[in-house]
């Protein structure tokens, strides 16, 4: 077949369309139409002819991967095929019913709404896929619930004969107390360890009476968390804690003493450091990380916070006969790294114009954010600012330092109108998180900052390069990756503007995973402390080593870290009595905070 143009109009994809309408056309027309042009010798007719072909019924399966091994087919015109037909399902799959899927506890319950009254104690499973949909529905116990009577094989014979991903628990009290019993509790407790063991979520625990229902995963009375995240499913696993050290040996030093923070003075229109939702931050312990380098650690004039995240750690320390060096691989956590500690000029009254400036934009459009996190994770407003701000960034900032600033004071902004609870793995269903975004002026205090450095790389690279008196780790714990929680962040500072997909919206995140949540991280662990050219080693360790799914299981033993540490000198142990979220309204003891410590050998 020649060129398109020597097609009489009428045969041509777009002129038929036009005059008669898609019905009119073959399947490899209209996407002849969706390519637009063909590629040398082989016009778009043919081009898409040869696709439909080759893929045939197993069209709607296409995938890129599929797509760029046909000569001529690039990844523009691959990702322009696959998000058409990625479209085209997700608009037919909202238009089938969704009475089968579980998305929150009110759904759940919506179906075992005749056990409510009952006189007796029932156990319900209800069973779930990947994506939530409901595999089967089954009664598992009538009855006193107790700890000895269910036993998991009756829960998770079901799942594992469905293939299911994951299991909702509701239980009914004929009292009319939703609050968890003691037996409640052991039973979970139980269900939670077999679970854990073969690699079934325990999506929800769901207690419910004749008129109210209490969630573990989220009170449905205070707000409702969403189930679903396209096929990463919520868990308890990621929101218990373990109500036990897993170790008590000798060297263990009990730290009693209440450590405040200090610089806590936020002047009007400001906004410090610590002003920020962080998984894992250290704020609250960041005195108690004082009063241990200061017994231990005397005189020394530099202190490396070297798994950095906000950086708390290390602008307790950041003074000006200090040298700090900071790092984080994240650039949403860079950035504010940079801001803070690593400034050592700013006119600040320059970039309080420009954020005045900011905070007044006219916005009536839609933009790649608001398209993509509008009316999920912010209102739509609030998105179509922060979208059109970070676009007025980059034109208006003037070099390095005023970008840096700039993008720092809209990632503070953003976390406090965002609809989550601290990040962005998921959403709240409902916009809660109403009010108007405004950008603020970042508290410097770049005299302190001269000697400082700050990094954005591999803590295991970067170990090799540096030195320091005090190097202090808090790596993180469990194979839940820190990229994976703030995605958005991290593609609103680096605004690349990336496809984005899945309920959560997350771009790739291949390059930014850490070898700390892998199975590999007790010997990243080793080759870091190895190589560390410093005189006093300080590593914070979560306690919560067995307490949860597979995920979220602290990847370094505690005997590994001593041992480690041992290879390079004497260690001790300091340990803090650290509230910590816990499951349902119960308070957690016995969660602590742990710092080993190391004198390292000359």
């Amino acid at each position: 077949m020649g060129k398109l143009k020597d097609i009489p109009k009428i045969d041509r994809p777009r002129e038929r369309f036009l005059e008669r309408g898609p019905d009119a056309l073959s399947k490899s027309e209209l996407l002849a139409i969706m390519i637009g042009s063909g590629i040398k010798g082989r016009n778009v007719k043919e081009l898409s002819g040869q696709i439909i072909k080759k893929f045939g019924k197993n069209f709607l399966n296409i995938s890129v991967a599929d797509l760029l091994e046909i000569p001529g087919i690039g990844k523009a015109k691959a990702l322009q095929i696959v998000s058409a037909v990625a479209l085209v399902k997700r608009c037919v799959d909202e238009l089938n019913p969704k009475d089968n899927i579980i998305q929150s506890a009110r759904e759940a319950v919506a179906l075992v709404a005749d056990i409510r009254d009952k006189k007796k104690e029932y156990l319900v499973c209800l069973y779930l896929n990947a994506r939530n949909v409901l595999l089967k529905k089954e009664i598992v116990s009538i009855g006193i619930l107790d700890k000895s009577l269910i036993h998991p094989r009756e829960i998770f014979g079901p799942a594992i004969e469905l293939r299911a991903a994951g299991v909702v628990l509701i239980h009914n009290h004929p009292s009319g107390d939703v609050n968890a019993s003691q037996h409640d509790s052991e039973v979970l407790n139980k269900i939670l360890e077999a679970g854990r063991i073969m690699g079934i979520n325990i999506v929800d625990f769901i207690v419910i009476s004749e008129s109210e229902t209490h969630s573990f995963l989220s009170d449905s009375q205070v707000s409702e968390i969403n189930y679903i995240s396209d096929g990463n499913q919520i868990s308890l696993f990621s929101l218990l804690k373990n109500d036990q050290p897993i170790y008590s040996p000798n060297i263990i030093k009990k730290e009693r003493k209440n450590n405040f923070s200090h610089n806590n003075d936020i002047k009007s229109g400001f906004f410090q450091l610590q002003n920020r939702r962080f998984l894992g931050n250290k704020y609250k312990l960041v005195g108690f990380i004082e009063d241990i380098v200061n017994e231990k650690c005397n005189g020394f004039e530099s202190f490396c916070d070297i798994f950095a995240g906000t950086g708390v750690v290390g602008n307790r320390f950041n003074k000006k006969n200090i040298k700090v060096i900071s790092n984080d691989l994240l650039t949403s956590n860079y950035l504010p790294l940079k801001s803070f500690l690593g400034i050592t000029e700013v006119n600040s009254e320059e970039i309080t114009k420009k954020i005045a400036l900011l905070n007044n934009l006219d916005i009536s459009y839609d933009n790649y954010f608001s398209e993509n996190f509008g009316n999920t994770f912010f209102t739509l407003e609030n998105a179509k600012k922060i979208g059109a701000i970070r676009e007025k960034i980059d034109e208006i900032a003037k070099d390095e330092v005023e970008k840096t600033v700039l993008i720092t004071s809209l990632i503070y902004a953003v976390d406090k109108v965002a609809n989550t609870v601290g990040h962005y793995d998921a959403y709240r269903k409902g916009l809660d998180m109403i009010q108007s975004l405004r950008l603020l002026m970042p508290d410097l205090k770049v005299e302190n900052n001269l000697n400082n450095e700050i990094y954005q790389t591999d803590a295991n690279q970067l170990i090799k390069k540096i030195s320091c008196d005090v190097l202090y780790l808090d790596p993180p714990y469990n194979s839940r990756q820190y990229a994976d929680a703030y995605h958005l962040l991290e593609n609103l500072a680096k605004w690349e503007k990336p496809p984005v997909f899945g309920k959560a919206k997350k771009m790739d995140r291949a390059q930014l995973k850490s070898n700390y949540c892998l199975k590999s991280a007790t010997s990243s662990f080793a080759d870091l402390i190895g190589n560390a050219d410093c005189k006093h080693i300080l590593v914070s360790y979560n306690n919560t080593g067995e307490s949860k799914d597979g995920r979220s299981n602290a990847r370094i033993s505690d005997a590994q870290i001593i041992n480690t540490l041992k290879s390079r000198g004497d260690v001790d142990i300091f340990e803090r009595d650290y509230k910590a979220f816990t499951a349902g309204k119960s308070e957690t003891d016995g969660h602590t905070e742990r710092i080993f410590y190391c004198k390292v050998a000359n």
